[in-house]
């Protein structure tokens, strides 16, 4: 804690999405509230046009992809089932 009794924390991070894009996020120094998302680092394998260096994301544009739908690897070839509830 700073000396005025308020947790201090950075003010900026960055995220690597999925697609391997690096993003810098830029926090209100006194909210604390992310404002600015940018793309610092295209991704190598990157296929979305979109991801420029120095492009501006919004906040729905790090969301996952509802159409994504990860896949368990088995250690077994045999155990490949579906857990139901």
């Amino acid at each position: 804690m700073s000396s005025t009794g308020r947790i201090s924390c950075s003010m900026s991070y960055t995220l690597t999405l999925r697609c391997g894009c690096v993003v810098y996020v830029s926090r209100h120094p006194e909210t604390g509230i992310a404002h600015t998302r940018v793309i610092q680092s295209h991704g190598a394998n990157c296929r979305i046009r979109r991801h420029e260096v120095g492009l501006k994301l919004y906040l729905w544009e790090l969301l996952p992809d509802p159409a994504y739908a990860p896949q368990p690897a088995w250690s077994d070839p045999f155990e490949d089932f579906r857990w139901t509830a």
